[in-house]
């Protein structure tokens, strides 16, 4: 009976993760302050069976190449699961002004953000940033994300214990730089 309950629960894992609809994450350096330099998050692939990502959510998209170098959203590619804060959906026009992103002619968040070519938002693609703007790789570097490379939303930071809990809204001020 405890070997059918093992294998029955391994292979429910098995088939979550091989379908990206339960993701385990490791550090996500250029998201800090959002998400702690030393954490590890969780993500789950269920919502976007049914709906779109959303402006603000954490996403979790596949890509190719390495962190540190060139990346490419790539839907066909498993060698990299990159973690970004949607900012711009399909439609949008994303600016930055006086240090601040807007979207659509309205101020997104507080974190202060190197000046950037307007960009329109094409079709099922997504303008995704990090919260540590100064640090991170985001479409600024590789453009817009297409939707069918998208297969998660982060929910849960699992470690460490202090910061357990939802993902967290971006704070306001200037992001922290290479602090991992």
């Amino acid at each position: 009976m405890v070997v059918a309950v093992v294998a029955a629960l391994a292979a429910a894992v098995f088939l979550l993760d091989r379908f990206d609809l339960l993701t385990p994450l490791g550090q996500l350096s250029s998201e800090v302050p959002a998400m702690p330099c030393d954490g590890h998050e969780l993500a789950e692939g269920f919502t976007y069976k049914f709906r779109d990502p959303r402006r603000g959510e954490f996403v979790v998209f596949h890509a190719r190449g390495r962190l540190g170098g060139a990346i490419v959203p790539d839907p066909h590619s498993r060698q990299l699961s990159v973690v970004k804060r949607v900012i711009g959906v399909p439609g949008d026009v994303v600016t930055v002004r006086s240090g601040h992103v807007y979207v659509d002619g309205q101020q997104e968040d507080g974190i202060r953000t190197e000046p950037f070519a307007p960009v329109k938002v094409g079709p099922s693609q997504y303008f995704v940033l990090g919260d540590n703007r100064s640090y991170s790789q985001d479409s600024r570097d590789f453009g817009a994300v297409p939707r069918s490379a998208i297969f998660g939303r982060v929910f849960l930071v699992w470690w460490p214990v202090g910061h357990f809990g939802a993902s967290r809204q971006p704070r306001t001020g200037p992001p922290p730089g290479n602090v991992c």
